[in-house]
């Protein structure tokens, strides 16, 4: 066990352990999400990416991904989310609805907030809190996550977002299913974050709007 988890560690901190890219699904028209897959050293399991172009601002981008309340309704097969902690770092539990025949699962990440100078890129990174919160009936706990979003900003008020993830479900799992998720949460969730901005909450957010996370007040953000 011990040595699957370290495996599975060193793949996320070097990405040379893992295949290139491959395009799952190409969008046709800019604002449409393409997706990627590829595969993963000593792993059944892809790792997935999905990329999109929309018309919004780096801030209402960010008042979505950090919405915790709203987040059910777009995060694939995500059945409930809570905000644990703000202190030091932010904690989100997250359940999930299992994929007949797989149970529910939960997971409690640790995210961090951070921008980038060149690009002035953010990044919502969340990997898996060890130690917060014991195991709850009726829930398989994710035992690997690494997930990220990168929202960057463009020319003429567009924002390019990507959302990449590899995950391993834990338990019995048939692979079939688990690359099945790798196909559909990427579009599913962009797609759904895309809905999400149209929404005047979102679609009008400003600084004040955004949650008080560790990290939010370096970032130079623009309404």
């Amino acid at each position: 066990m011990f040595v699957t988890l370290l495996l599975t560690f060193l793949m996320l901190l070097n990405p040379a352990w893992a295949a290139s890219w491959k395009i799952s699904q190409e969008g046709e028209v800019r604002g449409d999400v393409t997706t990627y897959v590829r595969d993963v050293s000593n792993s059944p399991v892809k790792a997935f990416k999905g990329i999109v172009e929309v018309e919004a601002s780096v801030t209402s981008v960010l008042a979505v991904i950090t919405a915790v309340d709203t987040l059910p309704e777009w995060i694939f097969q995500s059945q409930s989310a809570k905000r644990l902690s703000m202190e030091g770092r932010e904690e989100i539990y997250m359940r999930f609805n299992g994929i007949w025949p797989v149970s529910d699962r939960d997971v409690v990440l640790a995210n961090t907030l951070i921008q980038h100078e060149e690009t002035g890129s953010i990044t919502l990174h969340s990997v898996n809190a060890e130690g917060v919160l014991g195991k709850q009936k009726g829930y398989v706990r994710i035992p690997a996550l690494d997930n990220k979003f990168i929202i960057t900003p463009m020319d003429n008020g567009w924002v390019r977002v990507q959302f990449e993830t590899f995950m391993d479900l834990g338990g019995s799992v048939p692979v079939w299913l688990t690359n099945l998720v790798s196909t559909k949460a990427p579009l599913e969730t962009l797609e759904g974050l895309k809905a999400q901005l149209e929404k005047p909450r979102f679609a009008n957010a400003t600084r004040k709007d955004l949650p008080a996370l560790p990290g939010m007040d370096e970032l130079m953000l623009e309404d």
